[in-house]
């Protein structure tokens, strides 16, 4: 959608979609202000008065999108979860490695100090 907003009589215009109509125009977004249609979507030829063709399509699609893309976002916080689950696993394995590591370090000073301790007995 674009990003100007012109009003005229019975709609108001919210930009391009990148399409175009029957004569090359940019087909253009409008919101209908009728009383019969206040607030519906429909595309038009973007053409200016008297070189503007016929075409016209509702923009309908938009509440068929809204259940498809309430699933998308319940899938990607499925997924956010199963990856914070992970993160805590990660960071749990991460203290232990650490932990781990100290003792590891704690055991090779040792060595290396009996190893020492021992060459001058």
């Amino acid at each position: 959608m674009g990003q100007s907003s012109n009003t005229t009589g019975r709609s108001n215009w919210s930009g391009g979609t990148g399409r175009t109509c029957y004569c090359g125009s940019i087909v253009r977004i409008f919101t209908s202000k009728t009383p019969t249609n206040p607030g519906r979507r429909f595309l038009r030829c973007g053409g200016t008065q008297g070189q503007r063709c016929s075409f016209f399509e509702w923009v309908d699609h938009e509440v068929a999108i809204i259940p498809e893309l309430l699933q998308r976002m319940k899938h990607v916080e499925e997924e956010n979860l199963l990856l914070s689950a992970s993160i805590l696993e990660i960071r749990e394995s991460l203290k232990s490695l650490e932990s781990n590591f100290k003792i590891i370090k704690i055991c090779a000073l040792l060595c290396a100090f009996f190893v020492l301790y021992h060459a001058f007995i």
